[in-house]
């Protein structure tokens, strides 16, 4: 008899328990599995969100109108627009922004106009000027990664916007391609268009399209910087500051800033929040989820090695046998290994197995954002195949290492000993 006949022998005699252990792995592999997945949509919308705060900071002329186009629950994410009022500031103020060792990321903006456009949307279409190479704020909310970078003559839409991904719009007699579109907001972010910064500055130069009443959009012009600084350092946590007021990390970073303009050419201003916290502390979630998934793995180990232990003890009759006819110590823990690992492997693929079902169904209907009562982005294709079969070798890892005691322990017995004792 091959070893492989013993073992599906053995586990064909007792198909009650046999399938019991199965299931048992199963619950385990299930268990690993839906942790992983709900851990990586969880990562996913955190990241999302945090991606999706917008600016922290914003360098302006000093007349200026903020538009702060808040989505998604109490307005925490933003899309922020700046509308000049009498003047602009020129692309050079990115190079002096970028001197200032406290910022990470900076993007300029630019507002073209705001066109009645009804072949495209019900209501006034604003153009905006942006530079997809270092934007933060736009491309965050695209419904899909732009297959490439945004490149001459192509735009991004919102959600309000007519025409699908590929097609072709007109913008006052300029064709241009969509190549993405933005989630809605349930705001006028829905109805704008986003062109590159060379498109706009071409656009705004057309006649009829910058209203008389503005001042006339010059190339290298823009209306707004802006800004996002990096977490607050230690060092300025644990300075006591000089004043009866110690200012906010942003705050200081803004008059950083502020003090590199004369007054009457910009000015910075603040979010009524501050971003860079709530992201601190929103990007330490997705850690927090992978240590509980990781309490998960270490609390199944036990159940698995009780459960190993368990067919061990109740083959000590059998064990007993085969060492009396000649088996070695090492093909006796070899077949408990292997008999152990069988049942995990089955009861492995039918615990992912089962899960993927599960979740494909709640994904296809939408019951689980509502059930939870929390957004998830959930894992794509390669990462599910990757989150199943890391919870299929975890599962076979544990049950092949919780079977070594019992696979020493069985060999270790004495034939005459073991034949004589009753299994459970």
């Amino acid at each position: 008899m091959d070893y492989l006949t013993y073992i599906i022998a053995g586990i064909r005699n007792k198909p009650g328990r046999n399938l019991a252990t199965i299931f048992c792995f199963a619950i385990i592999a299930s268990t690993i599995f839906s942790g992983q997945y709900l851990m990586a949509g969880a990562s996913g919308t955190v990241e999302q969100g945090v991606s999706r705060m917008g600016a922290d900071l914003i360098l302006v002329s000093p007349v200026y109108v903020v538009l702060l186009q808040g989505a998604g629950p109490g307005n925490t994410m933003a899309i922020i627009r700046v509308e000049p009022a009498t003047s602009r500031i020129s692309m050079t103020a990115l190079d002096t922004v970028g001197s200032v060792n406290e910022v990470t990321a900076m993007s300029p903006q630019l507002y073209v106009a705001t066109l009645v456009l009804p072949e495209l949307s019900s209501s006034p279409v604003d153009i905006y000027g942006f530079d997809p190479e270092t934007d933060f704020t736009i491309q965050p909310w695209l419904q899909a990664p732009l297959k490439a970078q945004q490149g001459p003559g192509e735009v991004i839409v919102g959600s309000g916007i007519s025409g699908l991904v590929s097609s072709e719009i007109s913008i006052s007699g300029s064709p241009y391609t969509i190549v993405g579109r933005l989630d809605p907001t349930r705001s006028p972010i829905d109805h704008t268009i986003f062109l590159r910064m060379d498109d706009a500055y071409a656009l705004a130069a057309k006649e009829g399209v910058v209203p008389p009443s503005s001042p006339r959009i010059a190339p290298g012009d823009i209306n707004a910087v802006l800004i996002r600084i990096g977490p607050e350092p230690a060092w300025y946590a644990q300075n006591p500051g000089t004043l009866d007021f110690k200012p906010s990390y942003p705050d200081y970073v803004s008059d950083v800033i502020r003090r590199q303009f004369t007054s009457t050419y910009a000015t910075v201003i603040r979010r009524h929040f501050s971003l860079s916290p709530v992201s601190g502390e929103v990007s330490a979630i997705p850690g927090l989820l992978g240590i509980i998934s990781g309490v998960v793995v270490v609390a199944a180990f036990p159940l698995i090695a009780l459960i190993a232990a368990m067919v061990a003890h109740e083959r000590q009759r059998e064990i007993g046998l085969l060492r009396s006819m000649g088996a070695k110590r090492r093909i006796i823990a070899f077949l408990v290994i292997a008999e152990s690992l069988f049942l995990a492997v089955a009861g492995g693929i039918a615990g992912v197995a089962a899960s993927i079902i599960v979740f494909a169904l709640l994904n296809m209907h939408g019951l689980l954002a509502s059930t939870l009562q929390v957004s998830f982005r959930m894992p794509g294709l390669t990462g599910s195949g990757t989150i199943a079969g890391t919870a299929l070798v975890a599962v076979i890892a544990i049950g092949s290492i919780a079977g070594l005691y019992p696979a020493y322990q069985s060999s270790r017995m004495n034939p005459y000993e073991a034949i004589h004792r009753e299994g459970m």
